[in-house]
């Protein structure tokens, strides 16, 4: 009974124990990443965030959307309307001879298919 009287008291001690200058803050961050410099050239500022370089922001080699409605024309389309050009797979109509179909780019590889 002595022992968690003891054991007590010194956990409310450390819990009101005021911070020293050995103490560190760290601070762990996941994204893409900000500098408080421009570090290059194709660095861009993002206001309250810092320099960061845009290609991490969508990782690299992401195609543009014009470059893969590109790709869908290559692949004998016809008529190519964008429906929506975010996220892992780009999503277009088009048209190949007489039938309307949906096709799909992966915006990473640039893989072409039909839906």
């Amino acid at each position: 009974m002595k022992c968690f009287f003891l054991a007590t008291a010194l956990a409310a001690s450390m819990a009101f124990a005021l911070p020293t200058e050995a103490d560190a803050k760290v601070v762990i961050y996941l994204g893409t990443p900000h500098y408080d410099y421009q570090v290059g050239p194709d660095y861009r500022f993002r206001e309250g965030y810092g320099w960061y370089r845009p290609m991490f922001m969508f990782g690299p080699g992401r195609l543009s959307c014009g470059e893969a409605k590109w790709r869908v024309r290559n692949h004998g389309f016809r008529n190519v309307a964008t429906i929506e050009c975010q996220g892992r797979v780009y999503t277009f109509k088009a048209r190949r001879g007489d039938h309307r179909v949906i096709v799909y780019v992966n915006s990473r590889t640039g893989a072409v298919w039909r839906g």
